[in-house]
């Protein structure tokens, strides 16, 4: 190699460094800028949502200190916030430790244009993180009033299946299900309807043990002003297994089961009658 050009190379990757090391900085500091003004972005939305929709997040709040004296005796020094807040044109989630929502548009062309659903959380004031176990519940609010109108769908699924997962410990024992034998387990979703203040949750669920295989269904009523459970019920067990054939039967059958204006009592009857009965059949009484 020439001795010149191994004098000049370590000059020319210097200079190639000092370079690359100023477009960096460059490039760093337009992130700087970019994320500055996301959080500009981030708190104007966030007053702005404050602004429209305060009195329905203090609305969905005060709705369960009102009507979920169990939930608060169990919360202690805690504080209760919005978790996030949606409607027919956009979502958002609550970040308590920064006191600002994470928004997004999101057409949800199915939903009410005059119903906002909010979603209560709860949170330590010390540190702002969230309370772990608190339940999942989401209010349906009229935007033009402020009335609470009830529960959504889904927290009405996650009251009735948070209180069938505290027994099936007894269900398994019941049915004579060793789950030390368990090979498998699947279910889900058949379906809800409110109907005279009720909401009834339907879900389905298979164990496959080593001997056998069984299925049930899962009903629970629950208060639609305020989201408590009222009645679990659980059918009597019928073979079936979670393999794609036995699913598409067992799917066929509950697509039969009329859930569209129908009423609690006609979609229970059904399905008992279908399943051939009952096994568990449990009241709650109020909090």
């Amino acid at each position: 190699m020439d001795k010149d050009l191994k004098i000049v190379i370590p000059f020319v990757i210097v200079f190639i460094l000092l370079v690359q090391i100023a477009q960096m900085h460059y490039e760093i500091r337009e992130l700087r800028g970019e994320l500055e003004s996301l959080k500009d972005q981030q708190e104007q939305f966030s007053r702005i949502i404050w602004e429209e929709y305060r009195r329905d997040i203090y609305a969905a709040i005060d709705h369960l200190r009102e009507t979920r004296p169990d939930i608060m005796e169990k919360l202690g020094n805690v504080s209760l916030t919005v978790g996030s807040i949606f409607s027919w044109s956009f979502e958002a989630d609550y970040d308590p430790k920064k006191g600002v929502f994470w928004m997004w548009h999101n057409l949800n062309g199915w939903k009410e244009r005059d119903v906002v659903y909010v979603r209560v959380s709860a949170y330590y004031p010390s540190n702002g993180s969230r309370v772990p176990g608190f339940p999942w519940i989401t209010y349906r609010i009229n935007h033009t009033t402020g009335e609470v109108l009830g529960i959504t769908e889904d927290t009405a699924q996650a009251a009735v299946m948070r209180a069938y997962w505290k027994l099936f410990d007894n269900i398994s024992a019941t049915l004579r299900i060793d789950q030390n034998e368990s090979r498998g387990r699947c279910g889900g979703s058949v379906g809800s309807v409110a109907d005279k203040g009720i909401w009834l949750h339907v879900e389905f669920e298979c164990v496959s043990a080593e001997n056998t295989s069984l299925r049930w269904l899962i009903m629970g009523e629950v208060d639609e002003r305020t989201g408590v459970l009222k009645r679990l019920e659980i059918t009597k067990p019928f073979p079936g297994s979670c393999e794609r054939d036995d699913e598409l039967r067992i799917r066929e059958l509950l697509d039969k089961i009329p859930f569209r204006n129908a009423t609690v009592e006609g979609i229970k009857q059904k399905i008992t009658d279908t399943a051939g009965g009952l096994i568990f059949n449990l009241t709650f009484p109020n909090p």
